[in-house]
C-alpha cells in the first residue's frame, strides 16, 4: 500500500501559494495528514477534493485548535469529515482499509500531545511552565467546556495519558495485517532536532513511547518542523511536514516533499 505522507502544510499561512504535490507521480493508494493542515475544519473541504477517490486519514494538529474552542472544534471536525465521501477524521479512533488483494492495514489516530517527561520527571512542572509561558498553544487555543478559558498544560497532559492509554490497548488487540500510526507531536527524543534537544519547551513536542512505537509497523507524525525516518525496532517512524512560509517564499522545512510516499509491504 502506497501511503502520501503530509503534515504542518499551515494553509492558514500559505493559501494559494501552498506548495501543490503531483497525485499523477506520487500515484497514491491513501493519504495521511498528520496534522496542522489549517485552522478550524478549513482543511475538511480542501482534503476531500484534492484527494477525491482516496481515503484520506485525518489527525488534527494544534493549529486546528487557534482562534477556537478545542473541544468544540474536535466536534466539528468529526461532522465536517463524515459528511465527505473520503475524508476519516481520527481522534483516538482506528480505520482498517483493505486493498483488492485482501490485505488490511490498520490505522491508529490520535493528536497524542505529550507527558512533558521528556527530559525526565524532574524536569516536568518546569517544561509545563515553559510551554505555557512561550507557546501560543496556551494563548490561541481554548476549552468552551471549561468556561471558555485558556488551553493548560494540564489540559494537554491529560490529553495525552487518555490518548495513550487507548493507543496502548489498541496495539495490544491482535490484528492480520500492518498497523500504522498516526500522531502529531512526535513519539520519541529520536525526532526532536540535535539542536534543541534539551531546550525547556521540546517536552512540548515529543514524548518517549518508544515501547509503544515498537509494536507498529509504521508511525507518522508532524509538528516539528523537520523531515524524519528512522527506526524503533520493526517501527519505521517517518514525519514529512512542510512549516510556516519563509520571506523568500520557500517552506521553512527544505527537506519538505509534497510527493512523499512511504510503501507499506503486504505481511
Amino acid at each position: 500500500m502506497r501511503l502520501l505522507i503530509l503534515s504542518d502544510l499551515h494553509h492558514e499561512l500559505w493559501r494559494d501559494e501552498a506548495p501543490q504535490g503531483d497525485l499523477a507521480l506520487s500515484c497514491p493508494d491513501a493519504v495521511i495528514l498528520a496534522g496542522d493542515i489549517d485552522t478550524g475544519i478549513r482543511a475538511v473541504g480542501w482534503a476531500a477534493s484534492a484527494f477525491a477517490g482516496l481515503p484520506v486519514l485525518y489527525v488534527h494538529g494544534n493549529h486546528e485548535g487557534y482562534g477556537h474552542h478545542l473541544d468544540k472544534v474536535r466536534q466539528e471536525l468529526r461532522a465536517a469529515c463524515a459528511a465527505t465521501p473520503n475524508v476519516h477524521f481520527l481522534d483516538a479512533e482506528s480505520y482498517v482499509i483493505t486493498d483488492q488483494a485482501g490485505n488490511k492495514v490498520r490505522f491508529l489516530g490520535a493528536t497524542l500531545w505529550t507527558d512533558f517527561r521528556l527530559l525526565g520527571d524532574d524536569t516536568r512542572q518546569a517544561a509545563m511552565r515553559d510551554a505555557e509561558a512561550v507557546m501560543n498553544d496556551y494563548k490561541r487555543i481554548r476549552l468552551a467546556g471549561m468556561g471558555f478559558r485558556k488551553l493548560r498544560a494540564a489540559d494537554t497532559a491529560m490529553f495525552h495519558a487518555q490518548q495513550k492509554a487507548w493507543l496502548a490497548r489498541e496495539l495490544a488487540q491482535p490484528f492480520d495485517g500492518r498497523t500504522v500510526v498516526i500522531s502529531h507531536m512526535a513519539p520519541s527524543l529520536l525526532s526532536v532536532d540535535d539542536a534543541y534537544g534539551s531546550e525547556g519547551c521540546s517536552p512540548a513536542y515529543a514524548s518517549r513511547l518508544d515501547d509503544l512505537a515498537a509494536q507498529a509497523d509504521l508511525w507518522v507524525h508532524g509538528h516539528l518542523h523537520v523531515s524524519r525516518d528512522y527506526r524503533i525496532g520493526r517501527c519505521r517512524v517517518v514525519s514529512n511536514p512542510c512549516g510556516y512560509k519563509t520571506r523568500s517564499g520557500t517552506p521553512q522545512n527544505p527537506a519538505f516533499d509534497p510527493n512523499f510516499i512511504v510503501e507499506l509491504p503486504v505481511r
